[in-house]
């Protein structure tokens, strides 16, 4: 069943857990992700980021990204993440995205907040959610430049710019920044749900955190339970295939292409299995 964001956050923050958005950029990961949602009968959220696009041309499989969460037996939101452009916003919308993030947070505050609100007056008419983001979201990269000194709070969110980023962009969801790191592999995150707080006490908008692969599931269970609506993953559903892959590899035989894709699917549809429990904060989906 597709819908759109709003749809599956309302439901979440009626029952205090978090969907869990998954990116899945080629037809193996979407397979895999789907069919976790269906044994776990649990919402979930898919689709393209625009940093992936090379590996999975929106044109060309957002329809049928969106033709698999119509057939799917569970709600199914097709997000587009990290849109930074309108151009490629628009083709996720004519590929038949339900949701996109419009993430010009590398601007002003004020020029963010005037882009995303064209974009939702625009989305919101033909019944498509808008995640917006405040603040900035680091990446490995970044870490790694910096060499282990890094300040993780001079990218957080600042309390007093939410309300207001709501009030102008009229935004579904809002991406907030308090302690991740896009694609988590060289240092160990470590949420201040203090700040959280103070972002949830800000504004009833329905919150989302990105980079949650490598924080605690305790920290996570935490940050639910101060109030977030949706949490992304890619780094640890991605690569549990490789993991996987690996410990198939024998040199008695070689592997078929078809067999490698069976081995990573099933790998990361385990993944996506934990996380989806994980995130559900204990209720039970019906």
């Amino acid at each position: 069943m597709l819908v759109n964001l709003k749809t599956l956050l309302d439901e979440a923050q009626r029952n205090h857990y978090a969907v869990a958005g998954f990116t899945t950029p080629t037809l193996d990961t979407c397979e895999a992700v789907l069919e976790a949602a269906e044994e776990m009968n649990a919402p979930v959220v898919i689709g393209q980021a625009q940093l992936y696009e090379e590996f999975g041309p929106i044109e060309r499989l957002g329809p049928v990204m969106a033709q698999m969460a119509r057939e799917a037996k569970v709600p199914v939101c097709l997000h587009l993440d990290h849109g930074t452009s309108i151009d490629y916003i628009m083709k996720a919308v004519k590929a038949g995205y339900t949701s996109v993030m419009a993430d010009f947070s590398d601007r002003s505050f004020e020029e963010n907040a005037s882009i995303v609100k064209m974009c939702a007056e625009f989305c919101h008419s033909i019944g498509i959610s808008v995640e917006g983001l405040v603040g900035r979201m680091p990446n490995v990269e970044m870490v790694e430049k910096a060499a282990g000194n890094l300040e993780l709070k001079e990218f957080f969110t600042n309390p007093e710019e939410i309300g207001r980023f709501i009030e102008i962009t009229g935004a579904d969801a809002l991406t907030v920044s308090f302690g991740t790191v896009h694609g988590m592999t060289v240092m160990e995150p470590v949420l201040d749900l203090e700040h959280l707080k103070r972002l949830r006490k800000a504004s009833d908008c329905a919150l989302v955190m990105h980079g949650s692969s490598g924080v605690e599931p305790e920290q996570l269970k935490m940050a639910i339970t101060y109030g977030l609506s949706k949490i992304n993953v890619y780094t640890k559903v991605s690569t549990s295939a490789q993991r996987a892959i690996v410990e198939a590899v024998s040199p008695e035989r070689p592997l078929y292409y078809h067999e490698i894709e069976k081995i990573a699917k099933e790998a990361m549809k385990e993944a996506a299995k934990e996380t989806i429990q994980l995130l559900s904060n204990g209720y039970v989906f019906g």
